[in-house]
């Protein structure tokens, strides 16, 4: 099984789509520009084969002043704040993603379930739905009068409700905690509105990044890519007064189960009945049957193509994205797919998102609305798209590109027609919109 890494959360199509309020979102740059220099670039070469892959110094601690005794003692030092008590439960590693708080130990990521043990109260909708490698930012949550923001997170195979997420972290803010008086322990002792700057670094090393403003002094300690703590001291009483702890990894237990059972939206997907002449309904032929995207993996199984297992995934997660190869009469059709599902499925019960045909390979026999194929004329691709909204650039090597998307929807999702000396070379067609 190949499961895509969070990283790829935040990218793949795929972008990190999230359902609540307060959901992380990642959006790419211009696809389209980013394709079309890469495909022009491949179409050059035509005698190779194509290859695609996818704050200043703290203060020292004064030290206390002595006893008002008649017998000389040596004077009691008021002991550093790197010193504060710790609660043995604690760890002693900054990246073992700890805190204790009010004397309970906090371990980041923790089930939703024990972190609402602790006391806490989830302000909000606990029902809604996180997909598969999603997570949120700003989560709510309150105590004693006292708020923290925490981050959920699902990194299982299948989708779940808030309240069987992962709390991934948590972000402690002087504003929402003014007048608490929980002892917030890190680490080494370091003390919420106690230690500084000096303190900290004393504990932990020079950090990984730091930021300096008028306001606070930054510090973030990284381990990996969404495993981080980010420390704030303040400028107004150089204490630490703000903690943003991340640690997306996936917990043991996390359902990352495999259910075969073929989705409704296979079920019910309907093979059209003619290619037509409709540039917006994102129907093509391929080798003799006529296909609107996203169509079923099944399907195309069901019209001769067997899938490469050697280089496709397996299985995809729930809202999830993966490659495999469809073949078929010596040609390779290797595209991506989707799993519309809420739960982890195998690859035929997912979409195939695009098609596309080349002088350079695949040779694919597809043809478009108006009866287009590799080797026509470019006066043929200007009559068939005339009245679609087709955008037409010329590259300096020599391509034409005509891009035909549906004005109210994504650009996208759209038929691209490369011609070059006057005919057409390359065709591709995706849609990725989930059907109804």
């Amino acid at each position: 099984m190949k499961k895509k890494a969070l990283a790829v959360l935040l990218a793949i199509t795929c972008t990190l789509s999230m359902s609540a309020c307060g959901n992380e979102t990642v959006e790419t740059g211009s696809r389209a520009d980013e394709a079309r220099e890469e495909l022009d670039a491949e179409l050059n070469e035509d005698t190779e084969e194509s290859e695609a892959e996818e704050e200043p110094a703290a203060e020292e601690e004064p030290e206390a002043e002595e006893a008002p005794e008649a017998e000389e003692k040596p004077a009691e030092k008021k002991a550093p704040a790197a010193a504060a008590s710790v609660p043995g439960e604690l760890s002693d590693d900054l990246y073992d993603y700890q805190i204790s708080i009010d004397g309970a130990v906090y371990q980041f990521p923790m089930w939703y379930s024990d972190f609402e043990a602790l006391g806490w109260e989830y302000d909000g909708d606990n029902t809604q739905t996180l997909s598969s490698n999603q997570y949120t930012t700003t989560e709510v949550w309150k105590k004693d009068d006292f708020e923290v923001y925490t981050r959920f997170a699902n990194l299982s195979m299948n989708a779940v409700p808030f309240s069987e997420s992962m709390v991934a972290g948590i972000t402690l803010d002087p504003y929402y905690l003014e007048d608490c008086d929980w002892e917030i322990l890190l680490p080494g002792g370091i003390q919420y509105g106690v230690s500084n700057a000096d303190d900290i670094k004393a504990a932990y090393g020079d950090p990984t990044d730091d930021y300096d403003s008028d306001l606070y002094y930054k510090m973030t300690y990284k381990s990996d890519s969404y495993r981080e703590i980010e420390l704030y001291v303040y400028k107004d009483d150089n204490t630490l007064k703000q903690i943003d702890i991340e640690n997306l990894v996936e917990l043991e237990g996390a359902d990352n189960s495999i259910n075969e059972a073929v989705p409704d939206l296979v079920k019910n997907y309907k093979v059209p009945g003619e290619l037509g002449d409709d540039f917006y309904a994102y129907t093509a032929q391929l080798e003799g049957n006529v296909y609107k995207l996203p169509c079923p993996v099944s399907v195309f199984l069901e019209n001769g193509f067997t899938i490469d297992t050697a280089s496709s995934d397996s299985e995809v997660a729930a809202g999830g994205n993966g490659w495999i190869d469809l073949k078929y009469n010596n040609q390779t059709l290797h595209t991506m797919v989707e799993n519309y599902a809420d739960y982890a499925t195998i690859i035929e019960n997912c979409f195939v998102l695009s098609m596309e045909s080349s002088v350079n390979g695949p040779k694919f026999d597809l043809v478009f609305p108006g009866n287009i194929k590799v080797g026509d004329s470019e006066d043929a691709v200007k009559k068939a798209t005339e009245g679609f909204n087709c955008e037409v650039e010329t590259s300096d090597s020599g391509y034409t590109y005509y891009e035909v998307s549906d004005p109210d929807a994504s650009v996208l999702d759209r038929y691209t027609i490369i011609v070059k000396d006057g005919s057409v070379c390359t065709m591709e067609i995706e849609n990725s919109v989930k059907p109804e």
